[in-house]
């Protein structure tokens, strides 16, 4: 062991180099003060070059690294690497004692060498080191080099640029101007709400967005309209779910090109009585008939045929695989497929000769189903009913149109009652049609006991459950729905009660999409898949061309492997484009509520106690909203209750609705006419 050392050494770490001053040793330990002025030990074979500089004590080692710091400054100062690089490469030497001297002459020292190291480092392009030593680039290598590091250095650029541009943005609350830099950036934001895969920006956007608290589409929605990329009165809903409420120009093109489908000059064509839509409906998929006869009656459902012109794997198709269902928001419609094939040439249009696929049910005295056939045909529909229409007919009719209504309701009746004795279940939830024109809102309820309603959705259940019983006995593959049977038996009064829905949904096991028939326990049936709206729903035009082929004796379009595709993106595609609906809907209720009710009272059902009050019901609606519990007084309120409040406070980007207290009475009078 020995007492102060004071040498001063220079150590190595990858490409830097360090001052040290050595205190003392201990077991071939260097205890020494680093450019820090901090102590700490190293290995002796740690050490690199000895400098002839002493430091006399740990007072004066600031002094002595600042003097030598200083003169290696000047010296890197002097050093141009490239010219230096130019030398070397003529001399092929890079010996770094040589380039020393090569460049400072012959009379060098320590201090030089390690200005040359530290310059040809922080150059890191001319040479390259290795171990202790630097070789030599040659000038493809640096070219090569030259050019990545001109793209990392742009790279970061870019990245920084976005960053701010995008967190500024994202905290302005009004227009925000964008520099010429910014522009790429903000296509790129635009690119990605198309749908186009960046993940830098992706990564981007997902931290900003959770720092504003969110979602990342919603956050880009917004920043695109701050800078003014997107219209003030843009359809936020599509924008954001990444729709397209037109089609591309090949896909526009594609429908144009497709040919009417007209039947064979010798084909029978098939009579369908009448079609039942509401009045703004354009996919007309479904049309009916009744015919009775003494042994009961011959019901025949007519499907439309779009699989007749839309070719699997073809333009149309495709486009229709992409988007996978009709969306129903309240400002618009996006169809599935384009409207020449979807509410023309494959609609069921009175008056014009349709392909359609039918099923011909035969029915006993009994309403027992005693036969059915599946097969492709040329149909002709007679008239088309608004379900008003409808309802209409069945109440007061007295012509061949009304009878043949009336006989239709008589079978559905029969048959909605054959489900429920067989465990089927309905809520008869409320249910209402919204519309928006030039920001306004409108809001009608759907008719509960409307007959004809509820005769179109018996026929279309029975469609859907022929169609797979057909499935079944035939071994034709398809995506069958399934649904186990509830965790508990369901006390079946309690449907009446208008509390029903939220006591027994939590008994209800979720509804599945499978390749093996089952039962669907919630529609009290044996077997059941959904064909009968091929015009909105991709997965039911697959079912469709599974059938037809083998109707015809052709070979299945799908095979397994293709089924379990269509099986993987069908339910969620489906369960996606219903959410956006029922978002969608929420939020632009909360905008209906503030236009036509913010100065009025309303009555709501409370459902539950909360911790911030309780959750409500509004009626006739049934749109859920949160009660607060200022102002009530007394025994909390029982769920069931009816109690008049007003609003609190309404936040349509968020979709909630928050209401106060009013009144334990309602009057009920403030519903009529809703």
């Amino acid at each position: 062991m020995s007492e102060w050392d004071g040498r001063v050494w220079v150590i190595q770490n990858n490409d830097d180099l360090a001052l040290i001053c050595q205190v003392k040793t201990i077991k071939k330990k260097i205890q020494c003060l680093n450019e820090k002025f901090r102590e700490h030990s190293l290995p002796e074979n740690k050490l690199f070059w000895l400098l002839g500089a002493k430091v006399r004590n740990a007072t004066e080692w600031p002094e002595v690294l600042s003097g030598i710091q200083g003169r290696l400054a000047g010296l890197r100062d002097e050093i141009d690497v490239p010219l230096l690089w130019e030398t070397a490469q003529e001399l092929e030497t890079s010996d770094l004692d040589e380039l020393a001297e090569l460049y400072f002459g012959e009379d060098i020292g320590v201090e030089h060498k390690i200005a040359i190291w530290q310059a040809l480092a922080v150059d890191a392009l001319h040479f390259k080191r290795k171990g202790k030593e630097w070789e030599i680039r040659n000038q493809q290598q640096i070219e090569e080099l030259r050019t990545q590091r001109e793209r990392e250095q742009e790279r970061i650029r870019t990245a920084t640029i976005a960053r701010e541009c995008l967190t500024r943005a994202s905290k302005a609350k009004t227009s925000v101007d964008i520099s010429e830099d910014e522009h790429p950036f903000i296509e790129r934001l635009e690119n990605w709400m198309r749908g186009d895969r960046d993940k830098d920006i992706e990564t981007l956007i997902t931290e900003i967005a959770s720092s504003v608290r969110l979602p990342p589409r919603e956050l880009i929605f917004e920043v695109l309209q701050k800078v003014g990329r997107i219209p003030a009165d843009a359809d936020r809903d599509v924008i954001i779910a990444g729709l397209r409420a037109d089609f591309s120009e090949p896909v526009q093109e594609a429908a144009l090109a497709v040919a009417p489908w007209v039947p064979a000059p010798a084909q029978e064509i098939q009579a369908l009585a009448f079609s039942i839509d509401d009045e703004d409906t354009r996919e007309v998929d479904d049309a009916l008939n009744i015919v009775a006869h003494a042994q009961g009656w011959t019901v025949t459902i007519g499907i439309a045929d779009p699989a007749a012109i839309i070719a699997k794997g073809d333009t149309l198709d495709k486009e229709a695989m992409r988007r996978g269902t009709t969306v129903y928001l309240p400002t618009q419609t996006i169809l599935m497929i384009p409207p020449r094939v979807s509410t023309d040439l494959s609609s069921l249009t009175a008056q014009t000769p349709r392909s359609s696929v039918l099923i011909q049910v035969e029915l006993d005295l009994q309403y027992q189903v005693q036969d059915f056939s599946i097969r492709r045909a040329a149909v002709l529909l007679e008239q088309r009913l608004s379900y008003a229409q409808a309802d209409a007919l069945l109440a007061d009719g007295s012509d061949e149109m009304a009878e043949k209504l009336q006989a239709l309701q008589q079978v559905t009746d029969a048959l909605r009652q054959q489900r429920m004795d067989n465990g089927a279940l309905s809520f008869n939830r409320p249910e209402y049609k919204m519309q928006v024109t030039d920001g306004q809102v409108a809001v009608k309820m759907i008719e509960r006991n409307s007959p004809s309603r509820d005769l179109v959705a018996e026929l279309m259940i029975l469609a859907n459950h022929l169609a797979g019983k057909y499935a079944q006995q035939h071994e034709v593959p398809l995506i069958f729905r399934t649904q186990d049977a509830p965790v508990e038996p369901i006390d079946r009064s309690l449907l009446q009660d208008p509390m029903a829905f939220l006591k027994l949904r939590k008994l209800l096991k979720p509804s599945a999409l499978s390749l093996q028939p089952g039962a669907h326990s919630g529609l009290g049936l044996s077997v059941y898949t959904q064909f009968s709206s091929p015009l909105r729903r991709f997965a039911d035009l697959v079912m469709q061309r599974q059938l037809d082929a083998h109707l015809n004796g052709e070979t299945l379009p799908y095979d397994q492997e293709e089924l379990f595709k269509v099986l993987a993106t069908a339910d969620s595609t489906a369960r996606e484009a219903k959410f956006l609906e029922m978002d969608s809907k929420k939020r632009w209720f909360v905008m209906y509520l503030k236009q036509q009710w913010s100065d009025k009272n309303l009555i709501v059902r409370v459902l539950e106690p909360l911790k911030a009050g309780y959750k409500v019901e509004l009626l006739p609606w049934g749109v859920e909203a949160l009660l607060s519990s200022r102002g009530i007084s007394g025994d909390a309120l029982e769920p069931g209750k009816l109690i008049m409040t007003k609003i609190e406070k309404l936040r349509q980007k968020a979709g909630q609705i928050r209401l106060q207290f009013v009144s334990q009475e309602a009057d009920l009078s403030l519903l009529e006419g809703l």
